[in-house]
């Protein structure tokens, strides 16, 4: 199954404070960490969603601007078909969680496999073309982000632990991932 990393930059980073994207973790910009492990399980291809050509990546920009992540993967699953998910500030996400995620994908009938740690993720995960129709109806119907355009059905879960998947949204966050890195 050929696959595309799709990596969600389009936030404004207001509870950090500054760019989560390009904020230096150990030397290297938080999405390239995403990248990195979206390229190690499988992903033929990466892209940033959201208008960011400082990245060094392939860009797809939102086709509408205040779509929210919704649209972003919309706009992604037109371009480049099944998509692997994950947003830039999830430095902790392990190329063996998105592995198993993909590999999940690949034996459930369901248009959407999610990663679930105690919480449903639905930002994190595999979206097959065939959950487009889906994907757009819940848009039509106001949704801007997956979790309220997904019925129940429309998802496989695969368990991670909440570590694995942790957000970084605040500089406290940032601090209580570090740890994880330093080996």
């Amino acid at each position: 199954m050929k696959i595309t990393g799709a990596v969600l930059c389009g936030g404004a980073s207001n509870r950090m404070g500054e760019d989560k994207a390009t904020l230096d973790l150990l030397g290297r910009p938080m999405v390239q960490w995403v990248v990195e492990a979206m390229k190690q399980a499988g992903a033929e291809t990466v892209v940033a969603l959201g208008d960011r050509p400082d990245l060094e990546l392939p860009v797809l920009a939102d086709k509408e601007p205040g779509s929210g992540p919704l649209g972003a993967i919309i706009g992604a699953l037109e371009q480049y078909g099944t998509l692997l998910v994950c947003p830039c500030d999830i430095p902790t996400v392990s190329s063996e969680v998105l592995r198993e995620i993909i590999s999940h994908s690949q034996v459930v009938k369901e248009p959407v496999v999610l990663a679930h740690s105690g919480r449903l993720e639905p930002l994190i995960g595999v979206y097959k073309e065939e959950s487009l129709g889906l994907l757009k109806l819940g848009y039509i119907r106001g949704a801007r982000g997956p979790k309220t355009a997904l019925r129940v059905e429309d998802y496989a879960t695969v368990k991670v632990l909440p570590d694995q998947v942790k957000n970084v949204n605040t500089k406290e966050d940032f601090r209580s991932v570090l740890p994880q890195f330093e080996l």
